[in-house]
């Protein structure tokens, strides 16, 4: 039931009428528009969500894959990342169904036989009064579906355009629309087709091998070096006695685990240090089989065992501490004084290990920081030079993500 001004209409007050461009939203991408979201991870989700409360704004949001993210991916959810959950209206709905964590386990050599681990200590998770809201885990794919939910039931109703990748793009500043994005269908009909769209806006949201980022021809910079981990969701029989806590296990010789327990209580996701990367490696750690991966964890956890029952997920990737030396389309010489039209975030930026559970909640604030600026400049209540601000307040962030990474 809500309070309408002819009194009580019923219906769901989350759900709002199409409004702007959310009416007759066309199936396909037009040929010009506000602004052109490219990615549909943490940062480009929040972006969409709050872009899609100004339905004076026409906001397109391509990706590459046929359809949503179904598993895998980031799971920890800091406080302050609730805190913004809330600011949507999910915050109750997506505690329910989280982990939510209590405390932390640290687990070391032991120092009378450093090839066994021993408990070093067992500590609070969240510092007492940091928020009113919890520590929690839950799978990106659900964090990704409530930011869209929430898109689509604003006045806007922004909704992903799946099976689009961006492939590059030119900018003319003096044009009304300066971005010129080349796009391709990647799946449907129209498969392997491209055409040009326009935007006065392109926010890159693309991961950690941004094609945006490579566009705009900035590089990631930091270690020269990276570090291979993998990751798996697992259904196991163990001995380990911490198996239902968050652990961070170091062992004397044969890596790190990370240790997190899934919603749900049933799955457990591992992350197992798999260490450096060779120089002339080209990928192939990504092709590590999962039982490379199990027999690693076994080693580390020596003197336990994981009899791994069922793998309902698994990964490996490479990791090292980077920033971008960009963060939008404007020279850093210029920086101030030319108005950004093109702008990257989250891992596009910024990229790090997971042991610090931190990734995909500064991507969520990049998108945060983003998003609000670009509505107020595009329906006139802020000026340009407002967009300028994103790049120096996030690069800030990202510098302090990876200094606390290396801790």
């Amino acid at each position: 039931m809500q309070i309408h001004h002819r009194g009580y209409v019923s219906g769901d007050p989350r759900i709002h009428e199409a409004a702007g461009h959310g009416i007759d939203r066309p199936a396909d991408i037009p040929d010009a528009m506000d602004v052109l979201i490219v990615g549909t991870g943490p940062a480009a989700a929040v972006v969409a969500a709050q872009l899609s409360r100004f339905p004076s704004i026409n906001v397109r949001a391509i990706e590459k894959r046929p359809g949503r993210l179904e598993v895998g991916q980031a799971d920890g959810i800091q406080a302050r990342s609730v805190e913004t959950f809330q600011a949507f209206g999910f915050a109750d709905e997506i505690i329910q169904e989280a982990y939510r964590n209590v405390e932390m386990c640290f687990w070391k050599p032991d120092p009378e036989n450093p090839n066994n681990i021993v408990r070093a200590s067992r500590t609070p998770d969240d510092a007492t009064g940091i928020s009113e809201f919890p520590h929690i885990y839950v799978n990106q794919s659900r964090v990704l579906d409530y930011f869209l939910r929430d898109a689509e039931r604003a006045p806007g109703k922004v909704t992903p355009d799946y099976g689009v990748e961006f492939v590059g793009m030119e900018i003319d500043r003096d044009a009304d629309y300066p971005v010129s994005a080349t796009i391709r269908y990647t799946a449907g009909p129209r498969k392997g087709e491209e055409r040009v769209v326009r935007a006065k806006y392109l926010v890159g949201g693309d991961g950690a091998r941004s094609t945006v980022r490579h566009a705009l021809g900035h590089k990631l910079h930091g270690d020269a070096s990276l570090h291979a981990w993998g990751v798996m969701d697992v259904m196991v029989n163990t001995d380990f006695p911490d198996f239902q806590v968050k652990c961070s296990i170091q062992s004397h010789d044969q890596g790190n685990i990370l240790l997190i327990p899934r919603e749900g209580g049933y799955l457990s996701r591992v992350y197992v240090d798999l260490g450096e990367v060779g120089e002339h490696d080209e990928g192939k750690i990504r092709s590590t089989p999962v039982e490379a991966m199990i027999e690693t964890a076994n080693r580390i956890l020596h003197p336990y065992s994981l009899d791994v029952k069922q793998v309902t997920w698994w990964s490996v990737y490479e990791v090292a501490h980077r920033i971008t030396d960009g963060f939008d389309d404007v020279p850093a010489e210029l920086a101030g004084t030319q108005t950004p039209h093109a702008f990257i975030m989250g891992d596009a930026c910024h990229t790090h290990s997971a042991k610090a559970g931190q990734g995909m909640n500064v991507s969520m604030q990049d998108g945060f920081n983003l998003g609000w600026k670009l509505a107020a400049v595009l329906e006139g209540r802020a000026p340009e030079s407002l967009l300028s601000t994103y790049a120096e307040e996030r690069r800030v962030v990202a510098q302090d993500l990876i200094d606390f990474d290396k801790e």
